[in-house]
């Protein structure tokens, strides 16, 4: 009986459980949604469609957090700070559903909220409770609906922290701001980078369109393709597990361009390399020219999701990974590369869209602290370049204190470096772009926001 009612229990742990359960744990540790999704998933045995609802779900309550806040507000007399974190949690996904998702039944917005409360083993007066917002939602859901999309000013909800608002709206303009935040409040589409080395766009392409899948030429890289309408399993699009693509935004996949043009025989470096996106990227821009690419990730589960990826995208690749930081592979390391690539650590501002608990897990300050570690990064790559060596410098961020602000410092520190404009290395469509001689787009409908710069090494002044 013991194990009949365990069973019975974990059954009853839905995807809407699931949502819930990681909210709170989000709301409670600011860590990265990912790291609770997965373990939660697991604890749940939520596989598939279940699984892609509750990160759906996840992800849709953390894009319009203030505007469901403000609703759940209007149907309670207490504040929102008094309501149990779970109750809560519970309240924003079912709002969630009523108010921001076309197909699901309202009633199971409703009905699978509360069971997530019984799963939960919560009392049944906060069971009814739940009910009864969520049905009362329905019941003014006609004048509920404009609320949804409008704060009190009759201005659009932002959904995003006032400190990011503010920064944006002074360095962009008003217009632009609310640009990005509509833009980040929207689901991104899935882009895809074709890899070259194996297959070619058009048949790509064709591959896709044959399952009846709705695709479209990148924007900016004649090397991507868009999926504006796909919101399944990426293992099973075609041609996945012969490596014929990877799962990279437009802006991430051309930071590898600024290296250009490879030099025959050289040495390239991804100082960052993380799970091997940008790694790739080195693959098939020095495919033909004989040289040689070395990577550096010093965390483990990083490493095996690495190598993973190289085995499925470039099997027998000349990469070299090396398990430890930056400063460690420097520090020991003769070679001197003819370019890197640092991918630098950073606070993520430009990818918000695709990773919308990014924008409530930061704060102004930590603008400083990422600074610092990567002008660090910086310092240690230059040390390992050749004289007219590349180095390109990467962020996800939108924050001048991450792009420009180390830049400068880097330049001033060291005399035997130069910048060089991004325009001339990046695809024309691309190049409108670049500010300043930057790589910085903004984040848009179909390309997230990231910087590049492009440094070159001189022989030093004396």
């Amino acid at each position: 009986m013991e194990a009949l009612r365990k069973s019975q229990q974990k059954t009853a742990r839905t995807a809407r459980f699931a949502a819930i359960e990681t909210l709170c744990r989000l709301e409670r540790t600011h860590l990265p949604a990912g790291v609770f999704f997965d373990k939660v998933a697991a604890e749940c045995a939520l596989i598939g469609s279940e699984r892609h609802l509750a990160m759906n779900l996840i992800y849709g309550v953390l894009r319009q957090r203030h505007a469901l806040e403000s609703l759940l507000q209007s149907l309670c007399r207490q504040p929102l700070s008094k309501i149990k974190p779970f109750v809560r949690q519970a309240l924003l996904i079912g709002l969630y559903q009523i108010f921001f998702l076309d197909r699901i039944p309202e009633s199971a917005a409703v009905n699978e909220s509360v069971k997530a409360l019984q799963a939960a083993h919560l009392p049944k007066n906060l069971q009814g409770f739940v009910n009864g917002v969520l049905r009362e939602s329905l019941r003014q859901k006609e004048k509920l609906t404009t609320q949804s999309r409008m704060d009190s000013t009759g201005s659009p909800f932002l959904n995003h922290p006032d400190w990011l608002i503010r920064r944006w709206q002074e360095r962009y303009g008003q217009e632009a701001m609310q640009r990005i935040c509509a833009s980040n409040n929207q689901q991104s589409p899935l882009i895809l980078l074709v890899n070259t080395c194996v297959t070619s766009r058009v048949q790509l392409m064709a591959d896709i369109e044959q399952e009846g899948i709705a695709v479209l030429p990148g924007a900016y890289s004649q090397d991507t393709l868009i999926l504006p309408d796909f919101h399944g399993a990426v293992s099973r699009l075609p041609g996945f597990s012969q490596g014929h693509f990877q799962v990279q935004d437009e802006g991430a996949g051309l930071l590898a361009r600024l290296l250009t043009p490879i030099v025959k025989n050289g040495h390239y470096l991804d100082a960052c390399a993380g799970l091997g996106g940008k790694t790739g990227n080195l693959v098939q821009l020095c495919a033909g020219s004989n040289a040689t690419i070395a990577a550096v990730e010093p965390e483990a589960q990083r490493q095996q999701k690495f190598r993973e990826n190289m085995q499925r995208l470039h099997q027998g690749a000349p990469v070299t990974l090396y398990s430890m930081d930056l400063l460690h592979f420097a520090q020991d390391c003769d070679l001197r590369f003819d370019g890197i690539l640092v991918d630098a650590p950073c606070s993520g501002t430009g990818v918000t869209g695709r990773h919308p608990d990014i924008r409530w897990n930061r704060q102004e300050s930590d603008l400083v602290r990422y600074q610092q570690n990567q002008l660090a990064l910086l310092e240690q790559a230059a040390e390992i370049l050749a004289l007219n060596g590349i180095l390109v410098y990467a962020t996800c961020s939108l924050e001048p204190e991450e792009n420009e602000e180390v830049i400068a410092l880097f330049l001033d520190r060291n005399p035997d470096f130069m910048m060089e404009d991004c325009t001339p290395y990046l695809p024309r469509a691309a190049r409108q772009l670049v500010r300043d001689g930057f790589f910085a787009p903004l984040p848009g409908p179909s390309i997230d926001g990231f910087f590049g710069a492009r440094l070159v090494k001189k022989h030093r002044l004396v």
